[in-house]
């Protein structure tokens, strides 16, 4: 049995299912775990079915999914249509929601509401532990659920929104009794951890960052679809981690 994370696939559906059959997974089986953290539509142009696809594998107890901003963005979205409320143009113009909600509305009104009460089931972070390790997974910061004593910074918003430090532990302000070896994080790209720890810019395909208390994994695909981005597209990938012994994955 294996255990495995991806984050911020951003609609490369393609490239998600090649990941999968490039690491073996497969949900029916159960032998293997594998954690989603996050991120799932716009940017890329099929992110519906990408979410449809996710959905569908979310569906066996070997998989677990989890909240990323663009996801808390896109659920905002659907509030406000259903609220009639002024819609937010962050998320449909500077993060290309646009060709997602466009997408979202040929659904059938059973289906976006399949999709609505899919991304309000997302939780906010989850505990992995492989060969005696413990880890958080996340998309951006811990979260530890509703205890106030653990101060404001380990909150939903923070654990979707926060970008930590290359350096930081974010396990700074939590004295509980749980020990964490490390925290697995999406949202940054890896090339900025990577230029951080560096203190330069890194001119190759993005890799998964293994920091002193931080494991980041968004090699960039939101970028992928993008030649006009320049390096940024050019050494965009999706990736996938397999906890049990460090393997990473890559596929463009």
């Amino acid at each position: 049995m294996s255990t495995y994370v991806i984050s911020d696939i951003h609609g490369a559906l393609e490239p998600f299912i090649l990941l999968l059959s490039e690491i073996g997974f497969d949900p029916e089986s159960g032998q293997d775990e594998l954690y989603l953290l996050g991120d799932y539509a716009d940017w890329g142009t099929h992110s519906i079915e990408t979410i449809g696809y996710i959905m569908d594998l979310d569906s066996y107890p070997c998989v677990h999914c989890l909240m990323g901003n663009h996801d808390l963005m896109f659920l905002q979205a659907i509030r406000e249509y259903k609220e009639m409320l002024f819609p937010n143009l962050t998320w449909y113009e500077t993060n290309k929601g646009f060709r997602t909600w466009d997408d979202y509305e040929k659904l059938s009104e059973k289906n976006q509401e399949a999709v609505y009460n899919w991304l309000l089931s997302l939780k906010f972070s989850v505990d992995i532990e492989v060969n005696g390790r413990l880890y958080m997974a996340a998309h951006a910061y811990p979260y530890f659920g509703n205890r106030g004593r653990l101060g404001r910074i380990y909150t939903k918003n923070e654990a979707v929104w926060h970008r930590a430090d290359f350096d930081e532990n974010p396990f700074s302000l939590y004295h509980g009794n749980k020990k964490y070896k490390a925290l697995i994080i999406g949202h940054t790209p890896t090339s900025y951890y990577r230029a951080c720890e560096n203190r330069r810019v890194v001119h190759e395909p993005n890799t998964v960052f293994f920091g002193r208390h931080i494991i980041a994994i968004d090699c960039g695909a939101k970028a992928l679809e993008y030649p006009e981005l320049g390096e940024e597209s050019t050494n965009a990938r999706l990736a996938a981690l397999r906890l049990d012994d460090d393997k990473c994955y890559y596929v463009r």
